[in-house]
């Protein structure tokens, strides 16, 4: 576990993917799923870091898209 002066890479990149999720104006239903993805790739960080960084990295880009308007919906 890293220290308080040390940084850590990929709970900041969580931190970030979460504020931006709470941000996002989108049906309840589509925010819930974003949140459980969320907590999906919270919890691959404990069994296979590396996993969860492909994970975590693929759903900003979907979140990037989603809140830019060039993603494709889900519904």
């Amino acid at each position: 576990m890293p220290g308080v002066d040390q940084v850590d890479p990929f709970g900041a990149e969580l931190r970030a993917a979460r504020v931006a999720v709470d941000e996002l104006e989108c049906e309840p239903a589509e925010l819930a799923r974003w949140r459980a993805r969320l907590i999906a790739i919270t919890n691959a960080a404990k069994r296979d870091p590396a996993l969860a960084q492909r994970r975590l990295d693929r759903f900003r880009a979907e979140l990037e898209a989603r809140m830019t308007g060039t993603g494709a919906a889900w519904d």
